[in-house]
């Protein structure tokens, strides 16, 4: 005779760990495959998804610095958006890496939902959605959330704030003369 208490629904069996386990990599895998797709960086360039994760980034983060102006404020944008090309290249491999993986992560659309809340594309969201999406990764419970905003708030603010041509937006005239 069989003992049905062997068989209760939670005792977990082979056949079903295999299921599972293939499930889980057949997930993990698309979500990779569709990541390496809009990866931030190809050959050292920003992709088209690159360059509106780093716009969007721009406006949610130094926002209130850009000019007023649309046409001085695009130039702006489009200015900063070139100088983290270099930035980006210059860093050690290994952070280059880890960087694109984060701008693929924020471009694809399944994965900017979980991170950021933000349900629109980044090139058609609000200043109001960035700032809240952006709130909801600073404040998140999730740590992976809150490094994954330090690292693209760090990278944004640290190549704006470089170029000497967005000194006088921020109010800083420059060093002084010894």
């Amino acid at each position: 005779m069989v003992d049905r208490a062997i068989d209760h629904p939670l005792t977990p069996r082979r056949r079903w760990f295999l299921k599972t386990a293939l499930a889980i990599g057949a997930v993990g895998a698309t979500l990779g495959g569709v990541v390496y797709w809009h990866r931030g960086m190809r050959e050292g360039r920003l992709t088209p998804h690159g360059r509106a994760v780093f716009r969007a980034l721009a406006i949610g983060f130094v926002g209130p610095m850009l000019p007023s102006d649309p046409d001085q404020r695009e130039a702006a944008l489009q200015r900063h958006v070139d100088g983290i090309e270099p930035f980006l290249n210059n860093l050690p491999q290994v952070l280059q890496v880890q960087v694109n993986s984060i701008v693929g992560l924020l471009a694809n659309g399944l994965t900017r939902r979980m991170l950021t809340g933000l349900d629109t594309d980044w090139d058609h969201a609000t200043p109001e959605q960035l700032d809240a999406a952006f709130d909801n990764m600073r404040l998140h419970p999730l740590p992976s959330n809150r490094l994954t905003y330090q690292v693209v708030r760090s990278v944004t603010c640290m190549t704006f704030f470089a170029n000497r041509e967005h000194w006088t937006l921020t109010g800083y005239p420059g060093p002084t003369e010894l």
